[in-house]
């Protein structure tokens, strides 16, 4: 490294710094126009000025003092409120990380109580840097050689090391396909006349697969997140993360008919948060050896609550077959909605004092076109399997 000039220091790029400093000064203009308002006796402008001219002095001040110093010996890094520096042998190794299509460089130090220095895109292809950085571990690389080693070693997977590594990237392009697979499935269902029961069993089964998957080996994970534990194993996160999203049009309520949601929401909040806790608690079980985190547990943790959530929902009204109650009601008027969630409603009202159900439906299109204005639809409210009433809207009897 001898051939390179120390220190190097390395800024945000010229144009970076013009276009912050001319929105600080942007910011500015603005806070002595809503100032000079607000002392000519628009006062409740007071703080939105102050916000914005500390705003623009801010900006500039922040990218301007922003910098990262090459040593010899170590690196530092300045911002507006902090600094702080790492010595080559304090750094235990670097990482490489994606984030938006650019590449961070991560050095990590080897006491757990210094905080890394995260190096951003616009300086890691700088000959100096890579220079400076090729002397420091490559932790990627080590847990890559790890991963390779212990695949090849685990006589589980077959006869030879060749067989066993073969089999694993097997596994892994298959279950690639599969994750893919089923959330085309499930869309494809969702918005063909496919039939309810079929929809309703696809969708609960992406989770049981999982959790399956993982009780059944070893080399399956869903709550790791490391990066070495993801190199060794067969994540089942997307799949998971599928099977959660595939929920959320039910939930909406994109399909009429297809999901009847409760009338009150405390009860299904409850049970989709004490289902979503029992389902991960599941997944520790099963994860044989796994690293626990509170972060693994926090990122699979919603998605289940979603699909405990969606799965009582549509449970408790197709399992449902106690008798319900019927009402009459009005149609009072009827509309449709454009956009991403363009759906049809109908209006109502009902003369009974003691409906408790909704008065605005989303409705099927042949069900909107049929019905006009005074016209009579009648409501039915269900007990529901699961004691969370539901309501669905059908056209009246003649009797009725």
């Amino acid at each position: 490294m001898n051939h390179f000039l120390y220190p190097k220091t390395y800024r945000t790029p010229v144009w970076q710094r013009l276009l912050i400093t001319g929105f600080g000064l942007f910011f500015c203009f603005l806070s002595t126009m809503l100032l000079t308002t607000a002392f000519g006796g628009a006062e409740s402008l007071i703080p939105f000025g102050l916000f914005f001219l500390l705003l623009g002095l801010l900006l500039p001040i922040f990218v301007l003092s922003t910098k990262l110093v090459l040593y010899e010996d170590k690196i530092e890094q300045a911002h507006l409120f902090s600094s702080r520096a790492l010595y080559r042998h304090e750094i235990l190794g670097y990482r490489r990380r994606i984030v938006k299509n650019a590449t961070m460089i991560d050095l990590l130090p080897h006491r757990p109580e210094q905080k890394k220095i995260t190096v951003s895109r616009q300086y890691v292809d700088d000959a100096q840097f890579i220079e400076w950085l090729n002397g420091l571990r490559n932790l990627d690389e080590i847990d890559e050689l790890a991963a390779a080693k212990e695949i090849e070693q685990d006589v589980s997977l077959g006869a030879t090391p060749e067989e066993r590594t073969a089999r694993i990237k097997r596994w892994r392009q298959m279950l690639n396909v599969v994750t893919y697979s089923y959330f085309a499935v499930i869309i494809l269902l969702f918005f063909m006349p496919a039939s309810k029961s079929i929809l309703i069993i696809c969708l609960m089964a992406g989770p049981l697969i999982c959790i399956g998957l993982l009780a059944y080996s070893r080399h399956f994970t869903i709550i790791e997140l490391d990066k070495a534990s993801l190199l060794r194993k067969l994540n089942l996160q997307p799949l998971l993360m599928f099977s959660s999203v595939a929920f959320y049009p039910v939930l909406l309520g994109i399909r009429p008919g297809l999901a009847s949601l409760p009338l009150h929401w405390q009860k299904p909040l409850v049970l989709a948060l004490v289902c979503g806790i029992l389902l991960t608690l599941f997944v520790i079980n099963f994860s044989r050896g796994a690293k626990i985190t509170w972060a693994g547990i926090f990122a699979i943790l919603p998605p289940l609550v979603v699909y405990a959530g969606g799965v009582s929902v549509l449970l408790n009204a197709e399992l449902d077959h106690k008798e319900s109650t019927s009402y009459r009601l009005t149609v009072i008027g009827k509309h449709m909605t454009t956009g991403k969630g363009a759906a049809n409603y109908l209006d109502v009202s009902s003369s009974d004092a003691e409906y408790p159900g909704d008065t605005s439906f989303k409705v099927s299109r042949e069900l909107y076109d049929s019905m006009q204005q005074g016209g009579h639809i009648c409501a039915k409210i269900h007990p529901g399997a699961f004691s969370m009433a539901w309501e669905n809207v059908v056209p009246c009897e003649n009797n009725q």
